[in-house]
């Protein structure tokens, strides 16, 4: 097998073809006889079966892969080996100085929600939560909202004496094991190892503190493998997933792994078991997000109104999956300064979200500055600096204020096709195929020519065509009541298994 910090993808390819050689070579990769060894290894000092660590790396690795380069990040590169060595083994020694005996009991809650990392998260729970009897949050931090959490603090006070009781030296064992592998090889195994590790020690401290029915994730890249099997091992029942977004090929979505999905609609999930991903049951909700965030408040009357908002974003590294990836992105913003251009009674509107780096985009600044359209990020509009107050307003309000509404890949699209509104996906040349395939599907919401963009828009608002031959809820189910939805499977799941 080749070295892996020697692997390139030839982005000239579709991004099917590319995800397919990555896909074959991320399976060799594990299948690496040496670096076999360390994982085996690893899984008889913890008892856990190998099938969990499979899955678990390939994660990692897709999640290291820099798809605008085409290669992996130079984490895995021979020069990080010893970096990463004094890294475990500082760790290492981290949580064992600062190990801590347990002499509580296992507290038990019917929910538990993993990896909300900030009180604005812990506040789109808030109201979901009170539809159970008992639930427990576990984050990285300390949560300012009133609400009930476990604070998992850089591996401090782990109960080491029964997750690590005879395993110490295996341990280190390991660690030097995967130090000369990697030496030989030229290639950081100590970091995917470390990562495991971690992962371990996470999950078998939370679980063996807390149990719950359910353990509920809101991103697919946090999912686990090694999480579910230590989950279930500790008492739990199932592992779920609401879908915030829209499955990626060669980025966020591959590998996905957990019991429960709850789908934005009956069809979302298909991109998903396209990128290798695996669940139990599968429960079209709608949007848990959009739930959260639009249906607790109505539209301010002050909100601005525009006939073409579209929902816009900065590009980083991940989403770049094929060569003039970043061409067709701008090129879309050009369709709406030709649309503007050609109607100049049209209000069109760019709506970023906070921070994303846009107006740090000089090709992108470079359109609007030279265009009529309103760009707004943060809570300004920047155009003529008046505040339209971003704490109160979001996305999904400009968004449903407005007549049509338009996106690159935005999740957002299929939100608002379940709020039956006017959403269309705007592709130049049909290649961002990573996203949304040229498929009967896909190809019904999106648009790759500037004259068949033009027309959609026009036969939208003048009502002669709207998605026909649709079902809406292929994309989104209605997501006004999404809590709801949920919180009756689970409670009548509940029931069922007593």
């Amino acid at each position: 097998m080749k070295n892996i910090n020697n692997f390139k993808l030839n982005r000239s390819q579709s991004p099917d073809q590319q995800n397919k050689i990555l896909v074959d070579y991320v399976s060799e990769f594990f299948d690496n006889n040496k670096f076999k060894k360390i994982v085996i290894n690893l899984a008889k000092t913890f008892d856990i079966p190998f099938n969990n660590f499979e899955q678990d790396v390939k994660i990692y690795l897709f999640n290291n892969f820099n798809n605008a380069d085409g290669k992996f990040f130079k984490r895995f590169n021979g020069k990080n080996i010893i970096k990463s060595f004094i890294k475990t083994l500082a760790i290492f020694i981290w949580i064992i100085f600062y190990s801590r005996k347990n002499l509580n009991r296992k507290k038990k809650y019917f929910l538990m929600v993993d990896n909300v990392d900030h009180d604005n998260e812990a506040y789109r729970f808030k109201s979901f939560l009170k539809k159970f009897k008992s639930y427990i949050i576990v984050s990285s931090v300390n949560l300012k909202e009133e609400i009930n959490f476990f604070h998992f603090n850089k591996y401090k006070y782990i109960d080491t004496s029964k997750i690590l009781k005879n395993k110490k030296l295996k341990i280190l064992n390991i660690i030097f094991r995967g130090l000369l592998i990697s030496i030989s090889e030229r290639t950081n195994y100590v970091d995917i190892t470390l990562h495991l590790f971690k992962i371990i020690l996470k999950y078998e401290d939370i679980f063996s503190k807390i149990n719950s029915k359910y353990l509920i994730q809101e991103r697919q890249f946090n999912t686990s493998c090694l999480k579910n099997y230590l989950y279930k091992k500790h008492g739990g029942f199932k592992t779920l997933l609401f879908q915030r977004n829209i499955a990626q090929l060669n980025g966020p979505g591959m590998y996905t792994y957990c019991d429960y999905f709850f789908s934005l609609g009956k069809k979302t999930h298909l991109q998903y078991l396209k990128c290798n991903s695996y669940f139990e049951k599968i429960y079209p909700v709608g949007s848990f997000f959009m739930n959260s965030v639009k249906f607790n408040k109505s539209i301010n009357s002050e909100l601005p109104r525009f006939d073409i908002l579209h929902i816009a974003s900065n590009m980083n590294y991940f989403q770049n999956t094929h060569c003039s990836f970043m061409d067709d992105w701008i090129e879309q913003f050009n369709w709406l300064v030709k649309l503007n251009t050609k109607f100049p009674k049209l209000k069109i509107c760019i709506k970023g979200r906070r921070n994303d780096g846009l107006r740090k985009n000089l090709r992108f600044m470079s359109i609007i500055n030279n265009s009529n359209i309103k760009f707004i990020d943060d809570h300004k509009d920047l155009t003529d600096n008046k505040n339209f107050g971003y704490n109160s307003w979001h996305s999904y309000d400009y968004a449903l204020n407005s007549d049509f509404v338009c996106t690159w890949q935005s999740t957002m699209g299929f939100e608002l096709i379940g709020q039956n509104k006017p959403c269309i996906f705007l592709d130049p040349g049909g290649k961002n195929t990573a996203h949304l395939p040229n498929d009967d599907y896909h190809s019904k919401i999106k648009v790759t020519t500037y004259d068949q963009f033009e027309k959609v828009y026009f036969q939208i608002i003048n009502n002669k065509y709207f998605f026909e031959n649709m079902d809406l809820e292929d994309y989104c189910m209605d997501s006004k009541y999404t809590h709801e939805k949920i919180a009756n499977i689970l409670n009548e799941q509940k029931i069922n298994d007593q």
